[in-house]
């Protein structure tokens, strides 16, 4: 039986689950993913825009998958896949319960006008991904996670001259964005400039994100965002290609700005900057992991012909002529 949650869901939740992923974002790496909470808030406040749960249960325990949304944005991420409890023979598998548990997600998801999903899967787990490519989601792009856990090659201590990411620098900020990533990433992220206003969060408990800029207000060359939260500090680059020699230096720079060195510091790499691990590793960065990012539009585009009223066949409009009244013969002519 696939439902939403209720009380006696906690106390299942509360146990070790048997098979499960954490669905690392950028928020889930620098705040941990907790799914009792998680749980709690979705029967008290109910399934909507910010927080989506699905429970599957039967007599050898329960499974479950939660999303997260994305402030300001019709989206959500899967955050968390988990089942607990033993499994007998006659039952279904997990992968099985799962490919359930994920349609109703995305019903859930549609009711409360999400419009897109996405999924950060580990890229060395097919069978996983192979779910989520059966209800309708698609790989868009890959991204590495890195680690500062190494030593400082570079043993430079240079700084880029950075400055703090301010209002006017949105569209400048979109517009690099829009020159490094390729066109198919863009169509499934759907990023305007109001995507890069800061703060990007707005619940008073979450991870905190500050972003700095470098270069000219109007042709940036390098753009820095720091997230940081109770487990960890994440950093993401966009430079230019004629700037990755900048690259240590503006990562040193964001580094600097840490005001906690004893948590872990993440870097998130996609594919096509892979210009940019070398520097990375250059300063102490070591690959974590790997992730294939995916997503489902819950929402199709329709196209309308802007001239369709007037190419539809049927009867004109009739159009009355004004009466202009006959002038008088006593009537005085203007000056």
């Amino acid at each position: 039986m696939i439902r939403s949650v209720i009380p006696g869901d906690l106390w299942g939740l509360r146990r070790k689950p048997r098979h499960h992923f954490i669905l690392y974002t950028e928020r889930v790496l620098a705040q941990a993913h907790r799914p009792v909470w998680f749980a709690l808030r979705c029967m008290l406040e109910g399934n909507g825009r910010e927080r989506n749960s699905a429970i599957y249960q039967d007599c050898s325990g329960i499974a479950v998958i939660q999303a997260q949304g994305r402030y300001g944005r019709p989206e959500q991420d899967v955050v968390y896949v988990a089942t607990s409890g033993t499994r007998s023979a006659q039952m279904p598998s997990d992968y099985e319960v799962w490919y359930w548990l994920l349609e109703r997600i995305c019903q859930n998801a549609s009711a409360s006008h999400v419009q897109r999903i996405y999924a950060a899967l580990p890229r060395e787990h097919s069978e996983l991904r192979e779910i989520f490519r059966q209800t309708g989601f698609h790989t868009y792009a890959h991204t590495t996670i890195l680690q500062l856990s190494g030593p400082d090659w570079d043993q430079r201590t240079t700084l880029a001259s950075m400055r703090l990411q301010a209002r006017r620098d949105h569209w400048a900020i979109h517009k690099l964005y829009g020159a490094l990533t390729p066109h198919p990433v863009q169509q499934a992220e759907v990023r305007n400039a109001r995507h890069w206003a800061m703060p990007l969060t707005g619940d008073w408990i979450g991870p905190q994100r500050c972003a700095w800029v470098l270069g000219p207000d109007d042709d940036l060359t390098g753009y820095l965002r720091l997230t940081s939260g109770p487990q960890g500090h994440v950093f993401s680059l966009m430079m230019r290609p004629n700037a990755r020699d900048q690259a240590v230096d503006v990562l040193r720079f964001g580094l600097a700005r840490l005001s906690d060195h004893r948590r872990p510091v993440y870097l998130l790499l996609r594919e096509y900057q892979g210009e940019l691990l070398t520097p990375a590793e250059d300063l102490g960065f070591q690959p974590l992991g790997e992730q294939a990012l995916l997503v489902k539009h819950t929402v199709v585009p329709v196209r309308h012909m802007l001239l369709a009223p007037s190419l539809e066949t049927g009867l004109e409009p009739r159009v009355p002529a004004r009466r202009i009244a006959t002038p008088r013969e006593d009537a005085k002519p203007y000056a």
